[in-house]
Order: structure tokens, then sequence, then C-alpha cells
């Protein structure tokens, strides 16, 4: 196991970099939420998170769904860094640099679990986002989006953190292919005018649910 793999099985389950362990009761609500809400004939089931702009809210989060999900369903969770630009989680998680989701996309028959990550909680895996930039430089054709999550059907939920819906083609490449989108807005620091556009682009796109998780503050990136 190499040391990035070390950072990674300690942040999944370690809080910040501070140390700090956030209250996990939220997300173990909105674990539940989903797992009953979305139907279960749709293996993999899958949620993208992403924020209007920039921001690496989306990320933080997935973390700590990640986990509580594992948590309450004692399942295989996939937690993958579809943020095309930038690759946050990866960065935060020590596996910036590594094969992953961009080349899932772009390279015709290579194998998931090839990329696949273990962590330190043994129902949740990771998918770093790959080389950045790259799948938003050549974006994949829709049928690549939709093969590269269905050869994750052994995983029995996939949570993606995504980039910026009005940044990041990615973002909205992915959307009609997941069960929900839930886009993370935060509390009088994203404009009205952006969180109406960005979800009016994800209608256009077909995403098929979307739902709001507000959030009351910027996390400091770690």
């Amino acid at each position: 196991m190499t040391a990035g793999n070390a950072s990674l099985r300690k942040r999944i389950i370690g809080g910040n970099a501070a140390g700090v362990v956030p209250d996990a009761a939220p997300y173990h609500r909105l674990a539940l939420q989903l797992h009953y809400e979305l139907p279960h004939d749709q293996q993999p089931r899958s949620v993208l998170l992403a924020t209007p702009g920039p921001s690496p809210l989306a990320a933080h989060v997935s973390i700590s769904l990640a986990h509580s999900m594992a948590q309450e369903l004692q399942k295989p969770v996939l937690l993958i860094d579809a943020d095309g630009r930038t690759g946050t989680l990866s960065s935060i998680l020590g596996c910036t640099g590594a094969q992953g989701f961009s080349e899932l996309l772009l390279q015709a028959g290579m194998p998931l679990q090839d990329l696949v990550l273990p962590t330190n909680d043994e129902h949740v895996y990771f998918l770093p986002a790959g080389q950045v930039g790259r799948s938003t430089r050549q974006r994949p054709n829709v049928e690549a989006v939709g093969a590269a999550l269905a050869a994750a059907s052994n995983y029995d939920f996939l949570i993606l953190a995504g980039g910026s819906v009005l940044n990041d083609s990615l973002a909205l490449g992915i959307a009609p292919h997941v069960g929900c989108v839930l886009m993370i807005p935060v509390e009088h620091e994203t404009l009205a005018e952006d969180l109406d556009v960005a979800q009016r682009s994800l209608r256009f796109c077909k995403a098929r649910k979307i739902g709001l998780l507000l959030a009351t503050a910027v996390l400091g990136e770690h």
C-alpha cells in the first residue's frame, strides 16, 4: 500500500485536516433518504454531488456521505472523483496523478477494478479523478459515461463528487446517467440566478431527479 493510499485510509474516516470529525447525523439521514428514494431496480444506484459555481464543497460532502452510506447499508459503495477540472477529492485523499475516472471514460476497455483503490472502511472504495482536465478537453460521448457507470454494477451505490455545473461540462454529461443530482448551494453566498441557471441546465440535460443540499458555510480546503 502506497503512502497515498495510507492518507486515503485516514481521510475517509478521520474528519478534516484539523482532526475535527463533522457531525455525522445529517449525512446518515441523507444516506437513508437516498437509499429509500432511489429505485432498487436501477443498479448501481447513484448520486452526483455538484455545486453551481467553483467550490470544494462537493468533494468534502461526498466523503462524509460515502462513509455514512456504507455504515447504513453495510454494502459496497464506490466514491468517485468526477470533477473534470480540479480533481479536488483526489487531492484531499492523496491520490493526485493516479489513473481513474478520466481514463475510464476516454480509454475503451479500461478495466474499472484496475483503477479502484481500497479505503480503511471495508465497504468504501475510491476511484480517483485521473488526469485532471483531460476529460474536459476530450469530452466523452454519452455512451462512454453510461458504460463507465454500468461497469460499477458490483457496487450497491455510487457517489460522484462532481465539479461546478456552470464551469465543468463533465457534470452535465454525467447528470442524465445518475439516479439523482444533489446541488449544493451555499447560504448567503450562492447567487440565486446562478442556482437557477444551474438547475435549468441540468433539466435541459435530462437529469432524472434534482435535489438541493443547502450548506451554511464553505469548508476550508485541506
